[in-house]
């Protein structure tokens, strides 16, 4: 008898449009893979690694690249459910994916020779594991499926979580949570005011948002602000710890340990490092250096709605407020040298402008 497909190892691959276009919806179904600890693994190809980082020059998709690379890395490093492709992870007679063919660059181009080491990638997984492609190229998708290689594609804007599992293991999905869909902030301009859609029946016919086991539905928000302003909140923050992490040094490690526990030591440093957030990386490097004085406050406009002291939605913050905030963390960037957050702050910049210079509904959940 066969084994469950949930409990069988399934991999993943993600070409570079998903990354960009989709990088919520991976965030969550890896999120909850983890949380239920799901045989999945997800693979990033080398030459997507690669492709992510030349898009972080590119004005349009900078935000969105820079996002993805930041995630990659984090992820990678926890060594749990998303990988990295090896050198040697390869069908190349070379052992190297890195060794390109000049013939098939030279007669199919660059991007398409792009598409070969994804099709490579994908090839190698398949010879020891279930192996799924996860693109929106309908070029690739094909050639994926004539190298038997199965395949997952956005066919609607309302791709999500839900969708991944179901591809991955079929009426088994339902066993699982795995959540549905919520609007991002993504680049597609059609995207930018957002539409809730109605929930859609499943194969049989019942809606899957009735199922026990399903996610939650909670109210998320759909104002493009309001999505934008979470993005700047969950990507900034990562940015701060990592230059606490570079500042701080071994101390780090000490952070929350019984000899910090006094109840005259700083509030951040009575905590475990792992539990920190935006208010507790600036408490710190403020610290060490003066920060800039900003209204609002860098910090107030960096805590997420309703979760403390004057924060507020991204809606309810004026285009100055947006700016103001932006640019002390600009120089927050030029004080410690951290390029990272400096860099970044002209991609979140040009996504500000471009969603205030649009006509939106004043209002969203």
């Amino acid at each position: 008898m066969q084994a469950p497909l949930s409990e069988e190892l399934s991999v993943v691959v993600l070409d570079t449009n998903i990354l960009l276009d989709y990088l919520d919806v991976i965030q969550a179904f890896v999120t909850e893979v983890e949380e239920q600890g799901l045989h999945v693994l997800i693979i990033i190809p080398g030459v997507v690694i690669y492709e992510l980082d030349g898009q972080k020059n590119r004005e349009r998709l900078s935000w969105f690249a820079r996002r993805a690379s930041s995630w990659l890395l984090k992820k990678v490093k926890e060594r749990r459910s998303v990988k990295g492709q090896a050198l040697n992870e390869t069908c190349k007679a070379s052992g190297n994916w890195k060794k390109r063919d000049l013939d098939a660059v030279l007669e199919f181009g660059s991007e398409r020779s792009n598409d070969s080491l994804i099709i490579d990638c994908c090839k190698y997984f398949l010879r020891h594991r279930r192996t799924f492609l996860c693109s929106k190229d309908k070029l690739l998708i094909v050639e994926a499926e004539s190298e038997s290689v199965l395949t997952i594609s956005p066919g609607r804007d309302t791709f999500s979580s839900r969708d991944i599992a179901q591809a991955l293991f079929g009426f088994e999905a339902s066993r699982f949570r795995f959540s549905g869909y919520h609007p991002t902030y993504r680049n597609s301009l059609e995207n930018l005011i957002q539409v809730t859609p109605t929930p859609e029946p499943d194969d049989d016919g019942m809606d899957i948002d009735d199922d026990a086991s399903s996610v939650p539905q909670l109210l998320h928000p759909s104002h493009s602000l309001d999505l934008l302003h979470l993005q700047v909140i969950e990507y900034f923050t990562g940015l701060l710890l990592e230059l606490v992490v570079r500042v701080a040094g071994p101390d780090v490690q000490s952070f929350g340990s019984s000899h910090s526990a006094s109840k005259h030591a700083p509030s951040y440093s009575r905590k475990s490092f792992a539990t920190w957030g935006v208010l507790d990386c600036l408490d710190y490097l403020g610290a060490k250096k003066r920060l800039p004085r900003t209204s609002p406050r860098v910090d107030t406009f960096m805590t997420r709605p309703y979760e403390g002291v004057g924060a507020r939605r991204g809606q309810d913050w004026s285009r100055r407020d947006w700016e103001m905030a932006l640019k002390g963390l600009r120089e927050i960037g030029d004080d410690w040298q951290e390029g990272s957050i400096r860099e970044s702050v002209p991609a979140a910049e040009l996504h500000i402008s471009r969603v205030f210079a649009m006509p939106m509904r004043p209002t969203g959940l």
